[in-house]
């Protein structure tokens, strides 16, 4: 990686790691579907614009939209919003490369090879340490549907592998138009208060929200894209393992959520068998970015 390429790399996990502490916030204080469909919705109004419609295209888009935004970031935020802590859930979102890794092997034929075997067997002991934690336990649901999500996320990455003829600009901008208009009629079928907790003056609330569309989404998404296109794909995956640290700092520092040993063990496990798993595909040839 060219050393001008390493504080964009870092500044992407940074944005990604704080987008933690937000999406937590909004959950907490907006109903959590609701809140993800005005993400999409704003998401949309800024990139539509932009693209072609994927013509032919769009029963594939509709279905990646709706495991990729109604299942990987609707479970991702009703688990926010019953209880799974910040922190908790940066941890989580990192299982999403042993569970691609391992999809992809069983769906795609990729044979991930005996070190991301060992890389997955790791990551989910860490898992298991980190969810053994009491705290954890007497939240069954919350951390479940925080898997979930890692899984959607999974499935979502190969359903992108047979979408590489739409760039991912007009993926990013229909799957957030697919997403909003099933995810509003979802929130008021399922969800009340939605109107009051918009109108409600609270600058953290509308911040956090902003802070998905603008931090998270566009300029984080746009530095990805920009490094992949310049620099091998593990490579970039290497930075992605600091974004369960940031999360986990800015969840303790900003949120007030306790650390414990277990949060600390479970999170480097999970981290060590990421990180053999990227490492390991760094040493063979990497197909291009979609």
């Amino acid at each position: 990686m060219q050393p001008n390429h390493i504080p964009i790399a870092l500044g992407t996990a940074l944005l990604w790691g704080f987008g933690f502490v937000t999406s937590k916030y909004g959950a907490d204080h907006m109903p959590p579907l609701f809140f993800l469909a005005l993400r999409f919705a704003l998401m949309a109004l800024m990139l539509v614009w932009f693209v072609r419609p994927p013509s032919g295209r769009w029963l594939a888009v509709s279905l990646f939209a709706l495991t990729m935004g109604a299942g990987h970031f609707g479970l991702f935020y009703i688990a926010l919003n019953i209880g799974v802590e910040a922190s908790t859930a940066a941890i989580i979102w990192i299982t999403q490369v042993p569970l691609s890794a391992l999809l992809a092997g069983l769906v795609l034929r990729e044979r991930p090879g005996w070190a991301a075997f060992v890389g997955i067997a790791i990551a989910f002991g860490g898992v298991v340490v980190l969810v053994g934690e009491p705290r954890h336990t007497s939240n069954a649901l919350g951390i479940g549907l925080m898997l979930g999500s890692s899984i959607a996320w999974a499935v979502a990455n190969v359903q992108a592998k047979r979408l590489t003829d739409i760039s991912p600009l007009a993926l990013n901008a229909w799957m957030s138009v697919v997403s909003a208009l099933f995810l509003f009629p979802l929130s008021f079928v399922l969800e009340e208060g939605q109107i009051a907790s918009l109108l409600q003056p609270d600058w953290r609330l509308h911040g956090s929200l902003l802070y998905q569309v603008f931090g998270s989404t566009l300029l984080a998404y746009w530095a990805w894209y920009y490094l992949l296109a310049h620099n091998r794909v593990a490579t970039v995956a290497g930075f992605m393992l600091l974004v369960p640290f940031v999360g986990v700092v800015f969840g303790v520092l900003m949120l007030g959520e306790p650390l414990t040993w277990q949060t600390v063990v479970g999170g480097l496990i999970i981290v060590s068998g990421v990180a053999l798993i990227v490492l390991r595909r760094q040493r063979t040839p990497v197909a291009a970015p979609r």
